[in-house]
């Protein structure tokens, strides 16, 4: 009954908000003067040429969200270009063009007031901004719906210039968004670990692991304190959100393998799961891994296998790599003691050449000398000779006589 009539309130309540809104659209359109150039601004085109024009500049509007920013003048502009869409036929080109003009000194009206709502409520813009970012309509929507509605009124309040008085609605309309979007922010970080706590508490995690559990439930409360102090830290909210659910899955894996061991043991074995994981952590750090006590003991246990197995496998690798380049090593070693040796062999060969070429030099020396020596007996004999053979000339002279 009660929700009943609530919703017939509700029912009649918007009924009547929006007779007063369209009465406010109503009275935009008093108070605007249309200017001659906007008159000619749309008398030269044709009716439908016209219809177009305007239907542009309100869809234009519409994408620079003057809905939301000035919904009266908006409104007021809609309204012109629907009737004249509609009755385009009945009326006179005179009177459709004035129609038109004044939706577009409306819509004049509407940008000017645009800029002053996002000039005087510039914060509150800001944050319904984040609370988009945040998603926070789809989480928390009845809170979305009323923070979006009370900025609705501040902004009609401007719109109206009715916004004298406004400071403290201002005011606290900004707590409201605040503590909204913290609670978005930190649901998106935060739900998937908050789920399975709920589910191990469900599942007598309490009884079974409630030291795992009670640190669980410390670090998630933790990380909602990190996340209310700086929301929009992306990487502080990751890794708040990422403790804990880390601690969340740890609670639960230890909460499952708790009950696996209980019908062994008449004591709690929480301690023994404990004490297994912190056997089976040493093991992980000793081989640099990461902490892996999110995962169920079983596939910890596999994952250091694993990584283990790759050590050893890479350690095989380094060995044989270091074999073989020992052995490239040795090739190389012995082809440079080979070319040393040659080396050495062709540098005592070209010594033994040059000693050759010493002796020849030495001899060609001896020949040389030998050969000058002998042309200079020779010269010695020839000229002899002619002298002999001159006295000789003589002699015969002298006898004849």
């Amino acid at each position: 009954m009660h929700a009943q009539k609530h919703h017939a309130w509700v029912f009649i309540f918007g009924g009547l908000l929006s007779l007063l809104l369209a009465g406010c659209a109503a009275n935009v359109g008093k108070t605007i003067k249309v200017s001659d150039e906007q008159l000619a601004k749309y008398g030269t085109l044709s009716a439908t040429d016209a219809i177009a024009a305007l239907e542009k500049r309100v869809n234009e509007a519409k994408s620079a969200n003057m809905p939301f920013l000035a919904p009266d003048y908006f409104r007021g502009a809609s309204e012109i270009l629907s009737d004249a869409q509609k009755s385009s036929a009945k009326k006179s080109k005179n009177d459709l063009i004035s129609d038109i003009a004044k939706a577009d000194a409306i819509l004049d009206k509407g940008q000017t007031m645009m800029a002053i709502v996002q000039n005087r409520l510039a914060n509150e813009l800001e944050l319904k901004s984040l609370l988009d970012k945040d998603n926070a309509a789809k989480v928390y929507p009845k809170e979305y719906e009323k923070s979006v509605n009370e900025l609705s009124s501040l902004i009609k309040k401007v719109e109206l210039e009715k916004a004298d008085k406004i400071d403290k609605d201002k005011i606290e309309l900004l707590k409201t968004m605040q503590m909204l979007d913290i609670k978005a922010v930190q649901y998106t970080a935060l739900h998937e670990s908050e789920v399975i706590n709920e589910d191990t508490q469900s599942k007598h995690g309490e009884k079974q692991a409630p030291a795992t559990l009670a640190e669980a439930l410390r670090v998630y409360q933790d990380a909602g304190n990190r996340i209310a102090q700086a929301p929009h830290d992306e990487a502080s909210v990751q890794r708040a959100g990422a403790d804990a659910l880390f601690a969340a899955r740890h609670a639960r894996y230890v909460s499952e393998r708790v009950l696996a061991l209980q019908n062994k043991f008449k004591v709690s074995v929480e301690p023994i799961v404990l004490e297994e994981e912190k056997r089976l952590l040493d093991i992980s750090t000793a081989l640099g891994h990461n902490d892996l006590r999110d995962l169920p003991i079983e596939k910890q246990a596999e994952k250091i296998a694993q990584v283990a197995g790759e050590i050893v496998q890479g350690q095989q690798k380094s060995k044989q790599a270091i074999g073989t380049v020992n052995d490239q090593s040795k090739v190389m070693e012995k082809r440079l003691k080979e070319a040393n040796d040659a080396m050495q062999q062709a540098n005592a060969q070209l010594a033994e050449k040059d000693a050759q070429l010493s002796g020849k030099d030495a001899q060609l020396k001896i020949l040389n000398d030998q050969i000058a020596q002998l042309e200079e007996q020779n010269k010695s004999l020839v000229e002899a000779k002619a002298a002999k053979a001159k006295t000789s000339k003589a002699q015969r002279k002298n006898s004849a006589k």
